[in-house]
């Protein structure tokens, strides 16, 4: 047996198209349908995951709930989209928004450099314009503000 005689002796195999398969023109006019009715349907996906989402969070968190899912912003998406539970993604976020916030400066005290309360000391300065009564009163609080000098 030669070469062709065994090419010829195996069965060819035919081309099929499955049943109800429209044609290849038809296939093409369905296109824009079949990608707007694809659309849709992962829009309602997501609506239904943000649904979701939005109810789990309100759930843990209800005086921090946010009125929509997008308001989390880009962050939260991506983490979500890695398969991140919302819980852990919404701490993630407010985390990081809390770390990248700068701290509020201790305040200075008043302008008139009289020192405010109990809790505060005194500058050198402040106790120089001292009368003799006020140094009397504020002897203690002197004595150790006098240690940070």
């Amino acid at each position: 047996m030669n070469k062709e005689d065994k090419t010829k002796s195996l069965p060819q195999k035919e081309e099929r198209k499955p049943q109800g398969a429209p044609a290849s023109g038809g296939m093409e006019q369905d296109l824009p349908q079949l990608l707007a009715e694809l659309q849709a349907l992962r829009q309602r996906e997501r609506d239904w995951v943000f649904r979701e989402d939005l109810e789990k969070l309100r759930k843990a968190f209800p005086d921090m709930a946010p009125e929509s899912i997008p308001q989390l912003g880009d962050d939260f998406l991506k983490l979500r989209s890695m398969g991140i539970d919302p819980l852990i993604a919404f701490l993630a976020i407010r985390q990081a928004e809390e770390a990248m916030r700068p701290e509020t400066p201790p305040t200075m005290g008043p302008a008139d450099g009289q020192s405010e309360g109990e809790e505060g000391f005194f500058a050198p300065d402040e106790v120089r314009r001292m009368t003799p009564e006020q140094v009397e009163q504020n002897l203690k609080k002197i004595e150790k503000s006098q240690r940070r000098w």
